[in-house]
């Protein structure tokens, strides 16, 4: 019959069971992450040692001449222009670029034809007097 102790007993028994595949999947959960874990670390490893070796190979087995450098060429030619070099200002840099595509229009009718397909031709003004009398 269901008595009040055979409830707290289902209860209980519930409660144990849940808890303890609650803790059995937190293990399971957790060995799979440091896994997967340790595997990433050892992947990050061998991808570094790799990137040092080809540095390493790449600085041992060819060092350009100074005279071969193409940004050194770049600043000799930028010198000989007579041009200053503001790439580490941008607003210094800014100043030497073109004038902007776009100017004003000078006459009316070029106003017009320059306004778009959907824009009005001049601008809205409301009628004079008291539209509530």
């Amino acid at each position: 019959m269901n008595t009040i102790r055979s409830t707290w007993v289902g209860w209980g028994a519930l409660c144990v069971a849940g808890g303890g595949a609650y803790y059995f999947a937190k293990q399971s959960i957790n060995a799979d992450r440091t896994a997967r874990f340790d595997t990433e670390v050892k992947r990050k490893a061998q991808l570094k040692a790799q990137e040092a070796e080809h540095r390493r190979q790449a600085i041992s087995t060819s060092t350009p001449a100074p005279s071969d450098d193409a940004s050194l060429k770049r600043a000799n030619m930028a010198r000989f222009q007579n041009a200053a070099d503001d790439v580490a200002s941008p607003s210094a840099e800014a100043s030497h670029d073109p004038a902007p595509t776009r100017h004003e229009p000078m006459t009316e009718t070029d106003r017009v034809h320059e306004k778009g397909k959907y824009e009005a031709a001049a601008p809205f003004r409301p009628p004079s007097g008291n539209r509530f009398s």
